[in-house]
């Protein structure tokens, strides 16, 4: 991995604004930028020093504005988000699995009242 020092942007040095800790870091073999936190009496980036990767092509404001919202002072609320994205996702796959059900149990009911065969060879015409 080599250090990124100077950048267009100087977005390595505006990082040192976030948190003095923050080294960026390109990975040639992934072909990405990390942002590590060496404040962990390590002298070169490894997996316990990651704080985040970034997912962009280029290091531009965007990187900012994710260090600072994956700051540790944001964690709770970050973790809030994750919740609530994950119920929304439950859901999602109740209500659609519900849907589902509904549908099943008109077909059957359906069958049932008019003495139809409801085999699976038979009821993959009705669908």
């Amino acid at each position: 991995m080599q250090q990124i020092t100077n950048d267009l942007f100087d977005i390595a040095n505006r990082l040192k604004q976030i948190d003095e800790q923050y080294n960026v870091f390109f990975d040639s073999v992934k072909e990405r930028y990390e942002v590590h936190s060496l404040n962990l009496g390590y002298s070169s980036p490894n997996p316990n020093t990651l704080e985040f990767i970034v997912p962009y092509p280029i290091l531009d404001e965007r990187t900012l504005t994710r260090a600072m919202r994956t700051r540790k002072e944001n964690e709770y609320e970050i973790l809030a988000e994750i919740e609530e994205h994950n119920k929304l996702i439950e859901q999602s796959a109740y209500d659609a699995m519900s849907q589902e059900l509904k549908r099943f149990e008109d077909m059957f009911s359906y069958a049932y009242q008019t003495g139809r065969d409801v085999t699976f060879a038979k009821r993959r015409e009705w669908i």
